[in-house]
């Protein structure tokens, strides 16, 4: 659809162009690479291995040019979505007129990858709220609104809020439902929900035995192989390290599948929500 068509412009967001955890890991890695790093090193020279100590400081750069998402705007016939720049390259689709998007609410998501640490899933990730948009074809988008500095728990952001006060403001004065497929929940249905999305993601317990356990199986490896009269190799020590990732790889693929699960469950809460409220604005309207 060309702009014209698109109608007047209600709202632009500018993301930030990374995302906390990247920023984060950048600093760490780049205080290892450039003052850590040469000062350890200084008597053998300020570039080791040929400069193949720079690839990881590289590759974050690379991750986080390639991730920078490009800018979300509210139009009166549509929005267009923010996308990273990989798939704006790619030719995905950015724009979305109103008149094939089913359902518009608020959505949930966590912050920044929070998601895949089962140290802060534990207590509870960190949850922003996000523009969840499907379309008629069951597609669906998120845009999201991650402020810079997170600050709490939950958090509807003032891009957010901004945001979806225009939406709403828009959808009213046409007379159009942002939701039309929402599912109706009774009270009682609603409070377990609520506590379901609540719980923590994986037990603290399950925690610390992820990620406390894979000293002791690499011990019991080498162990078994020196006892067995084995020859250490560095096959028998790639094994051991594959024996020792497994359990914080299982308890960050479950922490993974229960936020996806917990998303679900938010986002069919918001939608039930949106359209009480909906169904309240048009009482107060006909009255």
């Amino acid at each position: 659809m060309p702009p014209e068509d698109r109608g007047p412009l209600l709202y632009g967001y500018y993301p930030i162009p990374a995302n906390p955890m990247s920023v984060a890991l950048l600093l760490l890695v780049g205080i290892v690479t450039l003052i850590v790093g040469p000062l350890a090193i200084a008597p053998f020279g300020f570039w080791p291995l040929g400069g193949v100590c720079f690839v990881p400081l590289a590759a974050i750069l690379l991750w986080i040019l390639v991730f920078k998402p490009s800018p979300t705007y509210l139009f009166e016939e549509g929005v267009e979505v923010s996308l990273p720049l990989w798939r704006r390259i790619r030719g995905d689709r950015r724009y979305v007129p109103w008149s094939e998007v089913r359902d518009v609410y608020p959505a949930s998501y966590e912050v920044s990858g929070a998601f895949m640490s089962p140290f802060a899933s534990s207590a509870g990730t960190l949850v922003h709220a996000g523009l969840g948009i499907e379309t008629k074809d069951g597609r669906r988008r998120l845009v999201r609104f991650t402020p810079g500095a997170i600050r709490g728990f939950r958090a509807e952001s003032r891009g957010f809020q901004e945001a979806m006060g225009i939406v709403r403001d828009r959808f009213a004065r046409r007379g159009e439902s942002m939701v039309t497929t929402a599912k109706s929940f009774r009270d009682e249905e609603v409070l377990a929900m609520q506590a379901a999305a609540r719980e923590p993601l994986v037990s603290i317990e399950g925690v610390f035995l992820a990620f406390f356990l894979p000293p002791a199986i690499v011990a019991v490896a080498l162990l078994a192989t020196s006892a067995a009269g084995v020859a250490l190799s560095t096959v028998a020590t790639a094994i051991a390290i594959f024996l020792a990732a497994l359990p914080p790889a299982v308890s960050m693929l479950r922490t993974l599948r229960q936020s996806e699960r917990r998303n679900e469950i938010l986002s069919e809460l918001a939608k039930f929500q949106e359209s009480l409220r909906e169904g309240a604005r048009e009482a107060t309207v006909n009255e």
